[in-house]
């Protein structure tokens, strides 16, 4: 029988997600410029704040054009993917209000200092296979306001970008973002089996900037462990469900399920086993 993986303590980001698919992201981000109004550096004050309007699902990641600056979808085939998902970013972006915008292929996204950050999202090139294919949308702000919420999606898998509305600044959050009671701590957690993060991290909020933490992330010689966010017990302890692949001669579905405690101690975070393990069935 397969044995709970001991505590995990750590302050620092220790290990990170797949290389391939890191440098991908890293390759595409370095590709999309910074931009600057001709007129002014100045922007209005944030819109009200406004929920996540949630990810649209994946497809053809490219149309001649997605929408426009307007917000107006262009011509796409009726009932895709694409349609779907130029239409609920087109959404996102009414409610968020101007200047936040999409032009063609481009998204713009205004700070309250420095440069507008903008991303531009690029088609796979038969004629170099090398660069890579990135599509970014807007998924809307968190529910504070305070970032905008985007979804890279390349041909690797996706990665989940907090962007701050303050300076631009932006975070790999990876997965679906889970604050605690009171506000002060952001956990996520993602299991994948190839090359996208698999794992648990934990961001605090200071100042209006995250601070990584925790991060816990599975050696590649490690039998296969992920993590699903169940809910917070406090304000300083998370509970996860926690499943390990083994052999069908262990568990005939090949997983194992056990609960798992993310727990603060004074300034330190400790990942621990909090129940034995069971097949799950």
């Amino acid at each position: 029988m397969l044995s709970a993986p001991p505590a995990f303590a750590t302050t620092a980001s220790a290990v990170r997600s797949g290389p391939t698919f890191r440098a991908a992201l890293a390759l595409a981000l370095m590709l999309t410029g910074f931009a600057v109004e001709a007129s002014s550096n100045a922007w209005p004050a944030p819109p009200r704040p406004v929920a996540s309007a949630g990810f649209a699902p994946r497809g053809a990641l490219f149309a001649p054009s997605s929408a426009t600056a307007g917000g107006t979808v262009a011509a796409v085939e009726e009932g895709s993917d694409e349609q779907f998902r130029a239409q609920a970013e087109a959404e996102v972006l009414r409610r968020v209000g101007a200047p936040a915008r999409r032009d063609d292929l481009r998204l713009w996204l205004p700070v309250a200092k420095g440069r507008p950050v903008v991303l531009d999202s690029q088609p796979a090139d038969a004629a170099d296979p090398a660069r890579p294919s990135v599509d970014f949308r807007l998924d809307g702000l968190s529910p504070d306001g305070q970032f905008y919420v985007v979804r890279a999606t390349l041909a690797a898998g996706s990665e989940l970008l907090w962007i701050s509305r303050a300076d631009g600044t932006r975070y790999e959050m990876h997965g679906n973002v889970n604050p605690s009671p009171d506000g002060r701590y952001l956990v996520v957690t993602h299991a994948s089996p190839g090359a996208e993060f698999n794992g648990v991290v934990l961001w605090s909020r200071e100042d209006g900037r995250l601070v990584e933490r925790y991060r816990f992330q599975p050696a590649p010689d490690q039998t296969a462990i992920s993590f699903r966010f169940m809910r917070w017990r406090d304000a300083d302890t998370v509970e996860l469900a926690q499943f390990a692949e083994v052999d069908a001669s262990t568990c005939d579905l090949g997983t194992l399920s056990s609960t798992a405690l993310l727990s603060r101690k004074a300034e330190r975070w400790i990942l621990r086993s909090a129940s034995g393990q069971r097949c799950d069935r």
